[in-house]
């Protein structure tokens, strides 16, 4: 047994250097869609075996063109074996049978037409000649099993096997966008085993798999068509594009490893780890080179970020003490030049709470978001005045004050210095008036969310309690910031079909909606964490690789998305939302369950997470646990769906539920740990949810 797994492994190395993925290339016609196909390559096998890629060879001997490069090589080994296999030399000798499911379809995923036909693949009569036809007649195509290891051979052969129509017309589906895609099903042996046993010649996992594989429709590639104007566009299969343009990247980095050119490799790093966050081998190298070229800030930073993927690395952690105490030092050089920091305008630095104009007592707490700095915070100074009430390097962005002993107008001022020797500030005047100065007072701020209100709501719909003692509402506004979201959609192969048209679908009605100063970004999770688009409001220009997601990866990074979208939302400036799309539990992931949560814990960002019916081999169990206490951890809503068809109704109320949150806060003489505080509404409808924030 332990040899047939050793040939599983090697199989797919011999027919083709390359594993690909498929266009559908279309032209509307009228109603009509004409539709060909080629191929192109996503990866070449020797990243496989470079252990520096971080890839699971495994994860690719199942998915995309796996089963049609191990039947290339069958078709070698039956080659080898015609003169003992082959009694009836006078007609093919017909082997193994593909069912495929070509289909338009409406950008949900509803079905215009699919075409459903079965490719056959054998021996022909001839030496050296195999032979493709379509189940039941029609086109056939045949091949020269010796060329099959040529590139040029092995890909016309692919793409007659998948596509054996060379071109074909559909229906066009009515409206300016529609789909094409192609998924196939795990191949089935049609030889009789009376005429010989291919087992014996050929243990591959295409003809030994009868398991879980079968239940799964395999993805070979999407397009995308829309109407920009009078003319029709098309994306072909721009998800998997992206994770191929990742690949070539690092591909170009270990070349410039080889000639040790630290200026170009560490940028070059650098953009890899932008698009592929979660590659701890990455990362690794990032930190040496990082303290090869002195720069001890940046490794510093990065180890901070990323902590909990170095913790996973072996040595990673080690050098932190030391890069802290040089970053303490260099910091302390810099700051002693702040006078001479220039103003850097294009900074978004804002007094979030208390807000201009607020009455003020007490001890209170001021919070303030940061944003679009190109270099590293060094310090942030806050200042009451001209008394310094705080000095902060990091996240959370929030202090404590006390104005006991003031009254009348004073200043909150915040100013923040970066190292690339700039600077930027925000104020605000408040209102101040006396109290008894043996009484701590505290303004308690508190968020709440009112899903279905069916009207604008005010101060008085409100009632605070705390301790059973009705509390005076001090502040009350509809909070207006603008949404900073990051969507994590999981692309495992257990995603195919209806869940994945439905999600795609349902997250782009649901950035259609945002508005002009929202921001979005967008990752997928599969085998890794894959970065479709930077923050932005061009929620036109991100449609495409959203729309031609594929679910061809084994595996299920959702820890390791989580932490690298919360680390990006930290850097945002708004209301701070994390959206998380899956059928599943983990599998995969450098992190764990606990470094979700201790992020998450004390966190401004706020997490909806939509659990999806379970994947193949059954529901999502732990997975669904896990992101329903991250919501109720973080104040938001967690969603079963049980029918992927009111997806569309779900991100509704997840869209409602943004747009309708109320800031409101009341005066305490209690300590946090004290108090019990009960919201509700009074003379109005609609589910309340309330978190405090500070």
């Amino acid at each position: 047994m332990k040899w047939i797994l050793c040939v599983l492994v090697s199989l797919p190395l011999a027919a083709t250097d390359k594993v690909n993925f498929l266009n559908l290339r279309t032209t509307v016609e009228g109603d009509k869609v004409l539709i060909e196909t080629d191929t192109e390559p996503l990866l070449e096998y020797r990243m496989l075996k470079n252990e520096a890629f971080n890839l699971r060879k495994t994860a690719y001997d199942h998915t995309l063109d796996a089963p049609f490069r191990q039947t290339a090589f069958l078709m070698r080994t039956l080659e080898r074996n015609r003169g003992s296999i082959y009694k009836d030399k006078s007609q093919p000798l017909m082997v193994i049978k593909y069912p495929f499911q070509l289909a338009v379809r409406e950008v949900t995923g509803k079905v215009v037409q699919m075409n459903e036909y079965d490719v056959i693949v054998g021996l022909d009569t001839e030496d050296d000649t195999g032979i493709i036809t379509l189940d039941g007649g029609g086109k056939s195509h045949k091949f020269s099993i010796s060329k099959l290891r040529q590139p040029k051979e092995y890909a016309a052969f692919l793409n007659n096997l998948v596509f054996p129509y060379g071109q074909i017309r559909m229906p066009k589906p009515a409206g300016d966008e529609f789909l094409v895609d192609l998924y196939y099903k795990w191949p089935r042996t049609v030889v009789p085993e009376s005429d010989f046993n291919v087992f014996d010649l050929f243990p591959s996992a295409i003809l030994w798999d009868k398991g879980d594989i079968r239940k799964l429709r395999l993805h070979m590639g999407t397009t995308y068509v829309y109407k920009s104007g009078d003319e029709w566009k098309q994306v072909n299969s721009e998800h998997p594009r992206v994770h191929k343009r990742a690949l070539q990247q690092y591909d170009k980095v270990l070349e410039l490893i080889k000639e040790d050119d630290l200026d170009e490799i560490i940028p070059a790093l650098e953009e890899y780890v932008t698009n592929v966050p979660g590659d701890k081998i990455a990362l690794k190298k990032l930190m040496d080179y990082y303290l090869k070229d002195y720069r001890t800030d940046e490794a510093y930073n990065l180890i901070s970020r990323y902590q909990p993927f170095f913790a996973t690395i072996r040595d990673g952690l080690d050098n932190q003490d030391a890069l802290r105490e040089k970053a303490s030092r260099r910091r302390n050089w810099l700051l002693g030049r702040k006078a001479t920091f220039e103003k850097d305008e294009n900074v978004k630095l804002k007094i979030l709470t208390p807000t201009k104009g607020d009455l003020v007592t007490g001890t209170t707490e001021m919070t303030f978001s940061l944003a679009d700095n190109p270099s590293k915070v060094l310090e942030i100074e806050c200042f009451l005045e001209d008394q310094k009430i705080a000095r902060l390097t990091e996240p959370p962005y929030k202090t404590n004050f006390t104005v006991n002993g003031n009254y009348g107008f004073l200043t909150l001022r915040v100013v923040a210095y970066f190292e690339d020797e700039t600077f930027q500030e925000d104020e605000i005047r408040i209102r101040t008036f006396k109290v008894d100065q043996e009484e701590q007072v505290n303004l308690v701020a508190l968020r709440a969310s009112v899903f279905n209100p069916g009207r604008e709501l005010t101060k008085e719909d409100f009632r605070v309690r705390e301790n059973k003692e009705d509390k005076q509402i001090e502040n009350f506004r509809k909070d207006q910031a603008p949404l900073r979201l990051a969507i994590l959609l999981d692309t495992s192969i257990s995603m195919f079909g209806p869940k994945l048209y439905r999600a795609q679908y349902a997250v782009k009605t649901f950035i259609s909606k945002l508005e002009p100063e929202d921001r979005v970004s967008i990752y997928t999770f599969g085998s890794n964490v894959m970065k479709l688009s930077d923050f932005t409001n061009d929620f036109d220009g991100i449609t495409p690789p959203l729309m031609t997601l594929s679910p061809y990866q084994w595996g299920t990074k959702l820890y390791d998305g989580m932490l690298i979208a919360h680390d990006a939302l930290m850097g945002q400036n708004g209301t701070k939302v994390m959206i998380v799309i899956s059928d599943g539990d983990d599998s995969g992931s450098s992190t764990s369950d606990i470094h979700v949560a201790s992020a998450l814990r004390g966190s401004s960002v706020m997490v909806y997470s939509i659990i999806l019916p379970g994947g193949f081999l059954g529901s999502a169990g732990q997975g669904e646990y896990f992101l329903s206490e991250m919501a109720r951890l973080t104040g938001s809503i967690s969603t079963r769906v049980r029918s992927v068809g009111k997806l569309d109704q779900t991100f509704e109320k997840v869209y409602q539920d943004l747009k309708s949150f109320y800031y409101l806060d009341y005066y305490s003489t209690r300590k946090t740990g004290d108090r019990d505080v009960d919201v509700r509404l009074v003379g109005a409808k609609g589910k309340l949810r309330v978190r405090a924030i500070n």
